[in-house]
């Protein structure tokens, strides 16, 4: 049979209800001639529905307009079918198959966020509507539009008996861990290993929870099960590693990352963890040169060619920020102003890579300079570029010149609130138009002294220059914050 009939019967039947709704004999004579057509064409279930309403005696505009939009989905005229499953809805606003409709009508008409919704709704009138791996892709959709309550509520239900999609245990774990809802996370890991007790990411996972909860034991028992059961995943490894460092189990530490380097791979953070460990059993050399080799992992060549001497690394984990997010300044003349410089670690890195054109200059503020800092500024070779001005830094700054400088690294050591705070004004007004300041420690805190929380300082100030500056990179691991001035 022409579809075209049935085109024309969907038609009338339109046009029955919205002029004719006084009429009964006209709109139940036009879904007795749709009913017959249907039967006609084999579409039998259909046929048999538009019969019944035909026998009505009230119109139910919810089950016609809903019947309408069906039939323009058999004839994939989406735009008529979204017309007919919205006025459905009016009439029907909490109906799980009206909604479930219009998601779908809205997916083939490529309106995904509408699609997403319409799901949504559709579910939490009727929880049985999806299968484990529908609410996964469900959570997924509204968790890429900043909607978290809801996909965490879809997440759950992907993972309710413990036995479903494994990708959805691992994402609702981590959206807890971000959240900082550890038991939670902890409970989602736990069900993955009851499952499968060999699932090595698993395990690690569950241990970084110990580890943050301060449950060492059972962290490194976490850790060591997970390295057994995938020896090639370098996570677990990390924060064994990192375990021992806080408990001050220097030996177990180094051997740890001697295995990691025979049998895994080379890491930059694996010579920073042995670096540390080293140092802190009086083997400076064998640290320095660790050091050396973090930064030669990540591009820093001249740190090995040079020769630098470092027992501390408060920077290699930033040279890839460095390297790309201060690219603007690459091959030009910079000013560039460093409060709190260590041992010189980015001092240097700045002199070979980023101050390299003949008129660049850098200016050092620091309470005290280590010795370690003046010797490599001198293998640098361009010692002549550096300025080292020693004692109060806020003093200091305050001498300088206004809008002179086009770059601004504050590593502080001290790192109390107020002192950041004034850090970050001093700065500011020595900072050129375009210029950029990078705050390290954003986001480091003293769990035992509420005083020492740069951040709290730093985003006192932005708030001062709110709509005078722009964020660049934002790094939580390293503490990090680089931003603009406009």
């Amino acid at each position: 049979m022409d579809s075209s009939y049935l085109a024309n019967a969907i038609a009338e039947c339109e046009q029955a209800i919205t002029t004719k709704l006084n009429n009964p004999e006209d709109w139940q004579a036009a879904f007795r001639t749709l009913g017959n057509l249907l039967q006609g064409m084999g579409e039998f279930e259909r046929a048999i529905v538009w019969h019944s309403l035909a026998l009505e005696s009230k119109l139910n505009l919810a089950e016609v307009y809903f019947q309408l939009g069906e039939l323009h989905i058999l004839e994939k005229n989406w735009s008529a079918a979204l017309a007919s499953m919205e006025n459905a809805s009016e009439y029907l606003p909490n109906s799980d198959r009206i909604y479930a409709a219009l998601a779908q009508i809205n997916g083939q008409l490529q309106r995904k966020d509408a699609e997403t919704d319409y799901w949504y709704r559709a579910t939490q009138i009727n929880p049985n509507l999806l299968n484990a791996q529908g609410y996964y892709k469900l959570a997924k959709a509204l968790g890429k539009r900043g909607k978290i309550t809801e996909a965490i509520a879809c997440y759950e239900l992907a993972t309710a008996d413990g036995k479903g999609v494994v990708a959805a245990f691992f994402e609702l774990g981590e959206i807890y861990l971000r959240q900082g809802k550890l038991d939670l996370a902890q409970a989602v890991y736990q069900k993955i290993l009851a499952a499968e007790p060999t699932e090595a990411r698993a395990r690690y996972k569950l241990g970084n929870i110990y580890l943050q909860k301060r449950s060492f034991d059972q962290a490194i028992d976490c850790f060591r099960l997970s390295i057994k059961h995938d020896p090639d995943f370098p996570w677990s490894y990390r924060d064994l590693v990192k375990t021992f460092l806080l408990l001050q189990r220097w030996d177990e530490a180094i051997s740890t990352c001697y295995a990691i380097l025979n049998l895994v791979g080379e890491y930059p953070w694996v010579y920073i963890h042995l670096g540390n460990a080293l140092r802190e059993r009086g083997r400076l050399a064998e640290a320095a040169a660790n050091f050396q080799k973090a930064c030669e992992h990540r591009g820093w060549q001249q740190c090995v060619t040079k020769d630098y001497f470092f027992t501390i690394d408060v920077f290699s984990h930033r040279i890839s920020s460095w390297t790309e997010y201060l690219r603007p300044l690459m091959a030009a003349t910079v000013n560039a102003l460093e409060v709190g410089c260590y041992q010189g670690m980015s001092c240097c890195w700045m002199l070979d890579q980023l101050l390299t054109p003949e008129h660049s200059r850098l200016t050092c503020i620091d309470n005290n300079f280590e010795r370690l800092l003046q010797e490599n500024v001198a293998k640098t070779g361009s010692k002549t570029k550096v300025t080292f001005l020693e004692g109060n830094s806020h003093q200091l700054m305050a001498n300088l010149t206004p809008n002179s400088f086009d770059l601004i690294s504050l590593q502080d050591r001290c790192r109390l609130t107020e002192h950041t705070e004034q850090n970050a004004m001093f700065a500011w007004k020595l900072l050129k138009p375009g210029g950029f300041i990078v705050f390290s420690y954003y986001g480091w805190r003293n769990p035992n002294d509420a005083r020492q929380n740069p951040r709290a300082g730093i985003d006192q100030f932005l708030d001062s220059v709110k709509g005078q500056w722009q964020p660049v990179h934002f790094s939580p691991p390293a503490f990090q914050l680089i931003i603009r001035k406009l």
